[in-house]
């Protein structure tokens, strides 16, 4: 019941990212729901089930949305497998620590397509790029961050995310 689940989550956020953020979007830039998911699922499950929903995730927007098939699957799983790595060792209670592993990962996330960029050739300014698209980025994502983890968060509680399928 659970990869169900999780499976309606990524298409649903495929859906709104798609559909409802080019309409929010604030000087070019839109938050990045995807990450927050993945940084939400590494906190409340740990691994592999966010680095799989990274990967996964990922790989809809590369499919959708990328020129490289795995560029954004690698970056997604790599945060989430990363992240996951402290599931319960950190204490989970508030939106302070998603706020501020998403706020990370946005980081990461952003110089690690800038050294894409660069290495492939490309005149880009890592000042500009910073002060544009990553600090911006960073920011609005870190807003909509406890929107969504609290959902999340409701959803991870329900009891249909522990069953399990019992074939007697």
């Amino acid at each position: 019941m659970k990869v169900w689940v999780i499976a309606g989550v990524l298409l649903g956020n495929l859906i709104v990212q798609s559909a409802l953020f080019p309409f929010i979007e604030v000087y070019g830039v839109r938050p990045d729901s995807l990450m927050v998911l993945v940084i939400s699922f590494a906190l409340l499950a740990g691994n592999p089930t966010s680095a799989v929903v990274g990967l996964c995730g990922g790989l809809l927007q590369d499919i959708l949305f990328g020129q490289n098939i795995g560029f954004y699957a690698m970056q997604y799983m790599l945060a989430g497998y990363l992240v996951g790595l402290v599931y319960g060792k950190v204490f989970v209670g508030k939106v302070l620590i998603p706020v501020f592993f998403v706020g990370i990962a946005i980081i990461f996330r952003g110089l690690f397509t800038f050294l894409w960029i660069y290495f492939s050739g490309a005149d880009i300014s890592l000042y500009r790029t910073l002060l544009r698209v990553i600090l911006p980025e960073m920011l609005y994502t870190v807003i909509v961050t406890p929107i969504i983890y609290y959902y999340m968060d409701k959803l991870y509680k329900h009891k249909f995310m522990n069953w399990r399928w019992h074939f007697d």
